[in-house]
């Protein structure tokens, strides 16, 4: 692979880096990559957002008024030079979702940085990257302007045909009432003439308004950015640390994430690149986690993940199997009520995931732990917290971890309901792709079990969440989103990086990886020891945990 054109770099580069401000008890490094592609198209580089100039920045960056705008060419070198000279180098990438607004990424970021330098004391060895690809916010202000201006860019923008339509449906609709409620006139025929006017115009326009909304809510435009601007820039950004960074030949750069909702998009399709299925080793059965000259995967974790079921199912439909096996560890933090995944993300995929069956088109980050037997079992019993698919033997002296995908289904409601068995057909001869990943079902989980309500949900211990019980949520919801400070509200979908526990998980996995985890739970001691103890934690905090068997091998005694 050719070293980058240095002044290809200065001229036409496809983000900024920035670094975050240190103190005294920084010992790893972080810095905030930006991607360059603006919001909308026409937006000129004078007229799109500048990160040096916000407050925000000045708050959180190392930026001066001399040079408010770092060369990402100098400070990829920067990162090279530590990365080269440290022991055992290693980069965690965060990337954000869906509607991220640019503050809401730096205080994420910041969030993480400030964590892993208070409770990670291992100097010289990480590297922290968080990144910004970009992403509009339906209401608050951005590039795009506020509300009022994004509703007026979408009905400007509407194509000439549907203008059309829009204005003689409304029209039409609108006389056709107004001659049926005022004039009384009418004979039988007219009024029939009228009526299928109303109700014909009354219709088109009703579709047009539906795609007005669509376009409002940035669903797929952020869509479109993600596969467009986010997934590409970083992989150039990736590449040029590849070709960058001098390391002997036996030592490797960790390369490991946490992605959270679209984010997880994101990362998925970047893997896949990094991975290249032209590449002879990805196509193996147990291919290595080397990838490039430098880098080599280490652990993935997807947080409320917004990518289709079907990533970690069998089949020819899949396009994660390959690259996933070449990550040391993967995670999956899930909950049956994410309220964005289950109604928004789906409503809005439901008009362009190609599957036959409303279950197939629910999100990963909805999958949840198996309470029922089977799609017609109506009666569903108490869930068992814990680590779920571990198998004890012999009076605890031996245990193993069954495969994970015999506990996983998908939940809409105590009458829909369909385990991974029964959704597509599957064989224990191979390794399955959900059998890659840990998971940790949120959805009843509380740090103090004393309190009455969850941390991602209304934690109602129930077999499902039904009708009834997501009206409720939905209000604890919205009690969150207009007051965050509010002891009876939830966030469904970022909560997870609220909880103690949730969010020691989420980093410490990234950073530490399992057995790093434990320790800093103070488990030690033989494997069956650690998982028993760590299955109690999860108990304490009613998590539902399938152990990946690759985390543990499976154990029997001699």
């Amino acid at each position: 692979m050719n070293s980058p054109d240095k002044k290809n770099l200065a001229d036409n580069q496809p983000y900024k880096i920035y670094e975050f401000k240190k103190t005294n008890q920084s010992n790893i490094s972080g810095y905030l990559v930006v991607s360059t592609a603006k919001l909308n198209v026409e937006t000129s580089e004078d007229n799109s957002n500048s990160y040096s100039s916000s407050v925000a920045n000045r708050k959180f960056f190392q930026l001066n008024d001399r040079e408010a705008e770092p060369s990402a060419q100098n400070i990829i070198e920067k990162i090279a030079k530590s990365l080269s000279s440290s022991p055992e180098p290693e980069i965690i990438i965060n990337i954000h979702g869906y509607s991220s607004t640019p503050s809401d990424t730096e205080t994420g970021c910041q969030k993480i940085y400030e964590y892993v330098n208070t409770h990670i004391q291992q100097p010289n060895k990480y590297i922290f990257i968080g990144y910004r690809w970009p992403s509009e916010n339906p209401i608050k202000t951005d590039e795009s302007g506020n509300f009022r201006q994004k509703l007026m860019n979408s009905l400007s923008s509407l194509p000439t045909l549907l203008a059309i339509n829009l204005v003689l449906g409304l029209t039409i609709s609108i006389w056709s009432a107004i001659i049926l409620l005022f004039l009384n006139i009418l004979s039988n025929s007219a009024v029939h003439f009228f009526t299928a006017m109303l109700i014909l115009f009354g219709i088109i326009s009703s579709i047009i308004f539906t795609l007005i909304i669509l376009r409002i809510s940035t669903y797929f435009r952020d869509t479109y950015r993600a596969s467009n601007y986010g997934v590409t820039d970083l992989v150039e950004l990736l590449r040029q640390l590849d070709c960058t960074v001098k390391l002997p030949p036996n030592k490797r750069i960790k390369l490991s994430f946490i992605s959270h909702s679209m984010g997880c998009f994101v990362v998925t399709d970047v893997i896949r690149i990094l991975s290249d299925v032209f590449d002879v080793k990805s196509i193996n059965k147990k291919p290595d986690s080397d990838i490039g000259n430098v880098f080599r995967l280490g652990r993935l974790v997807l947080v409320a993940a917004d990518i289709p079921v079907e990533s970690i199912l069998p089949g020819r439909a899949n396009f994660l199997r390959s690259s996933l096996r070449r990550c040391e560890e993967a995670y999956i933090f899930c909950n049956e009520g994410d309220l964005a995944l289950r109604f928004t993300s789906t409503a809005a995929n439901y008009f362009s995931f190609p599957a036959r069956t409303r279950i197939s088109g629910y999100r990963l980050g909805n999958i949840t732990v198996k309470h029922f037997n089977n799609k017609n079992d109506l009666v569903g019993y108490t869930p068992r917290y814990g680590v779920v698919n571990l198998q004890i033997q012999d009076s605890d002296k031996g245990y193993r971890l069954d495969n994970p995908y015999k506990y996983l289904e998908i939940r809409s409601s105590n009458r829909e309901h369909r385990r991974l068995e029964e959704i597509t057909k599957i064989s224990e001869k191979s390794v399955q792709p959900a059998d890659l990943f840990t998971y940790f079902d949120c959805t009843d989980y509380k740090d103090d079990p004393q309190k009455q309500i969850g941390i991602v949900s209304d934690a109602i211990q129930k077999p499902a969440i039904n009708l009834g019980n997501y009206i409720f949520l939905t209000w604890a919801f919205i009690r969150k989103s207009i007051n965050n400070r509010d002891a009876q509200g939830v966030d469904t979908h970022t909560g997870y990086f609220e909880g103690d526990f949730s969010q020691k998980a989420i980093y410490e996995l990234a950073f530490l990886g399992f057995q790093g985890f434990l320790r800093s739970l103070s488990i030690e001691g033989e494997e069956s020891e650690q998982i028993h103890a760590f299955s109690q934690k999860c108990q304490s905090k009613q998590i539902q945990v399938i152990l990946a068997p690759q985390i543990y091998q499976e154990k029997t005694p001699d």
